[in-house]
């Protein structure tokens, strides 16, 4: 296997070498081959990881050649073994004719929104009307099937085809077992390697015993320049988010901030979105399982969110709903305790905090992102207010193509949304979106009879403007390199 290298000179300055590495080539050398590196490990006492780092660095290429073993020992995760989501019951009852949505959902509780997630990603399912209610429709049986097979494959991982444990895989149900294992051939040259112990120090003691004769001696090389290593400086979305800052502090807002963590009950259900909007799907938002829920605030709030829930939307409310923890989508949480906190007093209020939403990830999306949140708490505000706010923190950032555009909003009405020219696409981009909160989320929270103008701008968005990036994914990371134009 290795006869081209019989009569290779040697490339490799053995002197820098750690002594770790030197240790591992002198187990090396007495072997021709090594069938498990990790039993290998064991018996000198190693560290897997270091050999493992060491041997694929390519420092030994012409001596060692290392081959990984395969691994096909699957076994259920922790989530793949829970009684709330083991197996595809959902698909199951459909398959059988019950596909009434109330009745599913006392059925299989936690469960349904977790399987209903993923047929719906297939498209295999929608949600439609019927005379006795809401159902579950089917649009493809043949993806109802194969989850049945999937069922199987869950049940059976050692008889499951390589296509169905993939998706179990990327599902989280199912993971494989045991690190990656190496089988190892080595070079007879390597034999001829004369290792000796490495001094960085010459000591009295090895000169006056002559020892310094049978080591050998770390070069240092003096000629070499000092590397120029550059100092520490801030990225580029922290000086972004220290400018928009500044911004505000000038305009005489006062900075808020709130939790990564939030209750559905905060990030929902006091904004007056309904318990049945799309945006509460496990698809769009990153639930928690611990802690799978977080307690309600003090219960004159909740009864009286609940009551206009019940009063708008006509189905009843639910408090385990509410209870919910996730990663919040969204800044506006921190609105609301601070419109809660504030019980109608004029204010103005900002933040720039990270959300999290569950995105395709692509040139103008990302699933982690900063939000530039604003509140404004005052009398006879208007949509004229609003546009005025907005392009003037926009003109300090040097933007002067803008287009206001009306949207929908559960708790904003009316609403804009806010588009920025973006010279390398020659487009507009959402930046942003605003609003006059409803009376329906302001009276529980202290504030009726207040007008309240509000915003979240996306700060990468304006930071890929400000700096002509092409793509979200050039603003973050450990180096990022960004062009003049």
């Amino acid at each position: 296997m290795f006869e081209k290298y019989e009569n290779v000179m040697l490339n490799v300055d053995k002197n820098q070498l750690t002594g770790k590495q030197r240790q591992v080539v002198q187990l090396l050398q007495p072997h021709s081959q090594i069938p498990s590196l990790h039993r290998f490990c064991q018996q000198h006492d190693l560290d897997f990881n270091f050999v493992k780092g060491f041997l694929l660095g390519g420092t030994l290429d012409e001596w060692v050649q290392v081959r990984a073993l395969p691994n096909e020992t699957w076994v259920p995760t922790l989530k793949g073994e829970s009684g709330e989501v083991t197996g595809f019951p959902l698909a199951e009852k459909l398959l059988q004719g019950c596909n009434q949505l109330e009745q599913l959902q006392a059925q299989l509780g936690l469960a349904f929104r977790l399987h209903y997630g993923a047929l719906r990603k297939e498209n295999a399912v929608d949600m439609g009307l019927h005379a006795g209610g809401k159902i579950i429709e089917v649009l493809e049986p043949t993806v109802l099937e194969s989850f049945r097979r999937r069922q199987a494959a869950l049940q059976n991982l050692t008889e499951a085809n390589a296509t169905d444990r993939q998706w179990l895989a990327e599902q989280g149900l199912i993971m494989q077992s045991g690190e990656m294992d190496y089988r190892l051939a080595i070079a007879p040259t390597l034999q001829d390697w004369v290792i000796k112990p490495l001094i960085t120090n010459l000591t009295t003691d090895l000169l006056i015993s002559g020892k310094w004769q049978d080591v050998e001696l770390k070069p240092y090389n003096i000629h070499d320049d000092v590397p120029d290593i550059a100092y520490g400086r801030a990225t580029v979305l922290t000086e972004c988010i220290q400018r928009i800052r500044n911004i505000f502090l000038g305009m005489g807002f006062d900075e808020m901030s709130g939790c990564i963590v939030e209750s559905a009950f905060w990030n929902f259900d006091v904004l007056f979105t309904p318990q049945d909007h799309p945006a509460r799907e496990i698809q769009d938002t990153f639930y928690l399982a611990n802690p799978g829920t977080l307690p309600l605030p003090d219960r004159q709030l909740v009864e009286q969110v609940k009551q206009v829930h019940e009063q708008s939307y006509g189905d009843e409310w639910s408090e385990a709903e509410a209870s919910q923890a996730i990663l919040r989508a969204h800044t506006t949480p921190s609105t609301a305790r601070r419109l809660y906190q504030a019980q109608g007093q004029n204010g103005k209020y900002f933040s720039i905090d990270k959300v999290f939403r569950n995105e395709n990830v692509d040139r103008t999306h990302l699933a982690e992102f900063h939000q530039i949140e604003g509140v404004v708490i005052g009398e006879l505000l208007s949509v004229r207010t609003l546009i005025g706010y907005l392009t003037y923190f926009y003109e300090q950032l040097g933007f002067q193509q803008l287009k206001f555009k009306p949207t929908y909003n559960p708790y904003t009405e009316p609403s804009l949304e806010v588009y920025a020219y973006h010279p390398p696409s020659q487009k507009y981009l959402e930046v942003g979106n605003s609003g006059l909160f409803r009376p329906e989320m302001l009276e529980p929270l202290g504030c009726g009879g207040k007008s309240t103008i509000a915003w979240g701008l996306g700060l990468e968005r304006i930071a890929m403007i400000l700096y002509d990036v092409d793509k979200l994914s050039n603003l973050v990371g450990p180096d990022i390199r960004l062009h003049s134009p």
